[in-house]
C-alpha cells in the first residue's frame, strides 16, 4: 500500500489542503495533561498504594490476594510509552508513518492492559467489600459481581488482542485492509458501557451494610469519603464515553483518541487511590500518632473489663462473626468522681504487631470483627 509523502516523509495521512507541516514541532493534543495526570495523580496512586503495602505486611501481617490485584494496576504506566516516542496527541500527518506505526502497536498493547487493570482495580475492592460482612445474600451479591467483572474483562481483552486477522493488521500500516478486524471503536464505547455499569454497582453494593456497621462517625466519613472518591469514576467513564463517538470512522487516530485517553489515566488512579484508603487511619497512627488521637506505640493500663457471659448477659444468636465472653472498655472516663456514661464497645483481636481496635481493618477484617454491645454504666467515687 502506498502513502502520502510529504516534504521528503512518509506518512499515513496527507495533510489537509494549507496546512503547514512541521515534523520539528508538531502540533499537540492534551499531551500536557497527559503528563501532569501521570506526574501528579499517578505519584499519588503509587503512594497510597505503597501505604497500603506497608501497612497490610507490617502492621497488620495481613497482605491478601486483593493488595496483589491492585498492585498489578501500575501497569497502566507503559501508557506514557506512547507519548515519549511522540505517537500520542499527534496529527498522524506531522509523524513519519515509522512512528505512526509505533504508536498503533504501543495501543494495541496497552488497550487490553488498561482493561485488565480496569478489571483488577474492581476485583481488588470487591474482594475487600468480602471482610464487611458474612451475610450470604451480601456475599453471594459479591461473587456473582465478580464473576461479572471477570468475564467482561476476559471477552473484551480477548477482542482487543485477537479482533483482527492477521493480527498485525491491528497496528502494521502496511497490513492495513489485508484482514479482518472488529469495529474498535464501537467496541471501546462498549468498554465505557460496561465500565460505567460495573462502577455503580461496585459503589452501591456495600452501603447498606456500611450503614448499619457500628463503627465511629469518623470512621463512617472515612468510607463515606472512600465512596465518594470511588464514585468519581462513574464521571470520568460517562466523560471518556462523551469523546469515544468522535472515534467512529476517524482516520487521525493519534490526534482524536487523545481526550479520551486522559480520563482513562485518571479513572486508573482514583481505582487505586480508593483501593488503598481503609488502611490510611493505621498508617496515621503510625507515623502521625498526635493527629489521630493515639500515642504511638505506647497503650493505655489495663482498661476496665465488664463480664458479657451468659450467666450474666442474654446471648444473641450467632451472627457469623467470633463473639468473645469479655468486652474491654477502652476509653472509660477517670476524672470525673460520678455520673453515667454510655459506650459502644467493640471487642477485637487483630492480627499484627499491634493492637488497634477502631482501624478499619480491624472493623472490616472478617477474623477481627468480634462483637459490639452499648452499655450504660453508672459509677461514683
Amino acid at each position: 500500500m502506498a502513502y502520502p509523502v510529504t516534504n521528503g516523509v512518509t506518512t499515513f495521512l496527507s495533510p489537509p489542503e494549507g496546512y503547514v507541516v512541521d515534523f520539528e514541532h508538531p502540533k499537540q493534543q492534551n499531551a500536557l495533561h497527559h503528563y501532569l495526570i501521570f506526574g501528579i495523580l499517578g505519584s499519588l496512586a503509587l503512594f497510597c498504594l505503597v501505604q497500603r503495602l506497608y501497612t497490610k505486611h507490617f502492621l497488620t501481617g495481613s497482605l491478601k490476594i486483593d493488595d496483589a490485584l491492585l498492585a498489578s494496576v501500575i501497569m497502566q504506566s507503559v501508557q506514557i510509552w506512547s507519548i515519549s516516542i511522540g505517537g500520542l496527541c499527534h496529527h498522524a500527518w506531522e509523524m513519519p508513518i515509522e512512528v505512526f506505526e509505533k504508536h498503533m502497536l504501543s495501543s494495541y498493547i496497552v488497550a487490553p492492559i488498561f482493561i485488565t487493570c480496569n478489571g483488577l482495580s474492581k476485583t481488588s475492592l470487591l474482594t475487600f467489600y468480602l471482610q464487611i460482612s458474612p451475610q450470604r445474600w451480601f456475599r453471594i451479591t459479591i461473587w456473582t459481581t465478580i464473576v461479572m467483572v471477570a468475564c467482561y474483562t476476559v471477552v473484551i481483552a480477548s477482542l482487543l488482542l485477537f479482533g483482527c486477522q492477521p493480527i498485525r493488521a491491528a497496528f502494521d500500516p502496511y497490513a492495513f485492509g489485508t484482514g479482518t478486524c472488529v469495529d474498535l471503536p464501537s467496541l471501546y464505547i462498549a468498554i465505557a458501557v460496561a465500565n460505567i455499569v460495573s462502577d455503580v454497582v461496585l459503589f452501591t453494593i456495600p452501603i447498606p451494610m456500611i450503614i448499619r456497621l457500628k463503627m465511629p462517625t469518623a470512621q463512617k466519613i472515612g468510607a463515606a469519603l472512600m465512596f465518594g472518591i470511588g464514585s468519581i469514576t462513574v464521571a470520568t467513564s460517562i466523560v471518556r464515553m462523551v469523546y469515544l463517538p468522535s472515534l467512529l470512522g476517524a482516520a487521525d487516530i493519534p490526534w482524536v483518541a487523545a481526550p479520551a485517553n486522559v480520563w482513562s489515566f485518571v479513572e486508573v488512579n482514583l481505582f487505586i487511590i480508593c483501593g488503598s484508603m481503609p488502611t490510611f487511619r493505621k498508617f496515621l497512627k503510625r507515623f502521625l500518632p498526635k493527629w489521630m488521637g493515639s500515642s504511638g506505640h505506647s497503650h493505655p493500663s489495663k482498661p476496665t473489663t465488664f463480664d458479657t457471659s451468659q450467666s450474666k448477659l442474654h446471648r444473641q444468636p450467632h451472627t457469623g462473626y467470633t463473639q468473645f465472653d469479655v468486652v474491654e472498655l477502652d476509653n472509660f472516663s477517670e476524672h470525673k468522681k460520678e455520673g453515667i456514661i454510655q459506650a459502644t464497645v467493640t471487642d477485637v483481636e487483630s492480627k499484627g504487631s499491634g493492637r488497634d481496635d477502631t482501624s478499619e481493618e480491624a472493623i472490616l477484617d472478617e477474623r477481627a470483627i468480634a462483637y459490639t454491645k452499648t452499655f450504660q454504666v453508672q459509677y461514683s467515687a
